[in-house]
């Protein structure tokens, strides 16, 4: 996932290595690094090299020579956040604003938008913090440490809505999907089991909408009873049945102009199912009770951890709605099967409810780590939520323990289980490689050394995965 906005650098550049100066030219730049154009560097020494660039002026920053997924070069810049605030930043939202566009989804912006209210990506690199923000959650860190020093603007910007986080494959995958299915009103079909953050996943879509000025609107299908679901979804008249002492308007019609989230859609009864179809027909209805013909102009993000295909087949769910509905599909995977995001993930919420009642617990200590990366969750993140929070509130250290978790063992499983669809040695090998690699670059916040010590391989074994991997490269 990009963070950061690219712009074009097609200027002369040097690059300092071994007190050899080195023309080149850039291509495009971005706060995390310069991409030039193919040149003989495997001289130099890719891990301290200068490079001499021309923004607003003349300025010299240290980085990193790397391979992009297309093998071309990269300079990854290594200098401080204030240093690179003051120059690549400045650089970048001159050229932003100057432009009038979001670099990410190319809505008219002012120049008093420090953030675009469309996609909620930066616009403004002007501060430190901001720099930071994006070198950490690049590098695979948190950014918890951020938001603890810098609680200001940026946690402002993010509060809501932070906890669907994540920096595996598939989570990125997802944040893609969000900005693409937020461009247009076609209805959204969310699957995942409980507690995955299906409710935040759509809320991301709407805020990300041209309807993010209006309601966000939920109905829990499961949570209401049959009887007063209708009731509920399309209101009614006074006098419609005993006990209607006033009108009342329902969700549908208090969503209008913004996105109805319908959760729990699988446990929706067979006779609302039709009603409901009826409705998206032409987005018009009538309460209980009375004559008026009404049109809400809303846009329909369902959820379900009900496989509505399997569903339809045992006649418990309408193949009309299901095809209604199934037109985008987000699938969001158990946690248990993005284990990079796990880490992530409980160092955000320790710092967040720590931060709450005021605690200072700096981390999880080893055993506790490990604990969390081979926890099944059946809860999912949900479960993970409620396990950090008891872990906060009990503690009497500055590190959470095992014991502090309090796991079921009998919920325990192992790092890596081979799925049995795929008994091909070499491929799941491969995955098992693949995915060790990411969490060793995740713990050890992209340190060499450290990622070689937790695998117990050579420095330069290390560096050969992560470029076979691509593992924490400057995306192109």
């Amino acid at each position: 996932m990009r963070l950061s906005a690219r712009v074009s650098y097609n200027k002369p550049i040097f690059i300092e290595c071994h007190r050899e100066i080195i023309p080149a030219t850039g291509v495009n730049l971005s706060l995390l690094g310069l991409k030039i154009k193919d040149h003989n560097l495997e001289k130099c020494d890719h891990e301290d090299v200068v490079v001499i660039m021309e923004l607003q002026e003349e300025v010299s920053l240290r980085g990193k020579i790397i391979r992009d997924e297309k093998k071309e070069y990269v300079i990854e810049f290594r200098d401080d956040p204030e240093l690179i605030a003051s120059t690549v930043g400045r650089y970048l939202t001159t050229k932003i604003y100057g432009s009038g566009r979001c670099p990410f989804c190319s809505r008219s912006i002012t120049r008093e938008e420090k953030y675009c209210k469309k996609c909620g990506m930066f616009l403004d690199y002007t501060k430190p913090e901001v720099v930071r923000f994006i070198q950490d959650f690049k590098v695979g860190k948190v950014f918890y440490d951020l938001l603890e020093e810098h609680p200001g603007e940026i946690e402002e910007k993010l509060e809501e809505h932070r906890e669907f986080i994540g920096v595996s494959d598939e989570m990125k995958k997802i944040f893609d999907l969000i900005r693409k299915y937020a461009t247009n009103d076609y209805p959204v079909l969310i699957i995942g089991e409980t507690g995955t953050g299906k409710e935040l996943a759509a809320k991301a879509i709407h805020e990300r909408s041209k309807r993010a000025d209006k309601p966000f609107v939920v109905v829990n299908c499961a949570a209401i009873p049959d009887n007063l679901l209708e009731a509920e979804l399309f209101g009614y008249e006074k006098g419609a049945f005993t006990d209607a002492f006033k009108r009342k308007i329902g969700r549908i019609e208090f969503a209008d102009g913004g996105t109805l989230f319908l959760d729990e859609i699988g446990d929706m009864p067979i006779k609302m199912q039709a009603k409901l179809l009826r409705f998206l027909e032409d987005l018009s209805f009538t309460r209980i009770g009375g004559n008026e013909m009404i049109y809400a102009n809303v846009r329909i993000i369902a959820a379900t951890n009900v496989d509505l295909a399997e569903a339809v087949k045992e006649g418990k769910f309408r193949e009309d709605l299901y095809y209604r509905l199934n037109v985008l599909t987000i699938h969001i995977p158990p946690l248990r099967e993005r284990h990079e995001d796990i880490l992530v993930l409980a160092k955000y919420f320790l710092n967040k409810y720590s931060r709450e009642i005021g605690k200072n617990i700096k981390g999880f200590s080893p055993k506790a780590e490990e604990a969390l990366m081979n926890y099944s969750w059946p809860g999912n993140v949900r479960e993970l939520i409620n396990v950090i929070r008891k872990a906060v509130v009990l503690t009497e250290n500055s590190m959470i323990s095992e014991k502090d978790l309090d796991l079921k063992k009998d919920n325990m499983q192992e790092y890596y289980r081979v799925s049995p669809s795929s008994l091909n040695l070499r491929e799941n090998i491969e995955k098992l490689e693949k995915d060790l690699l990411k969490q060793a670059f995740i713990v050890s916040g992209g340190n060499i050394s450290k990622m070689a010590r937790l695998l117990g391989i050579s420095r330069p074994k290390v560096y050969s995965l992560i470029e076979k991997h691509g593992i924490g490269e400057v995306p192109s």
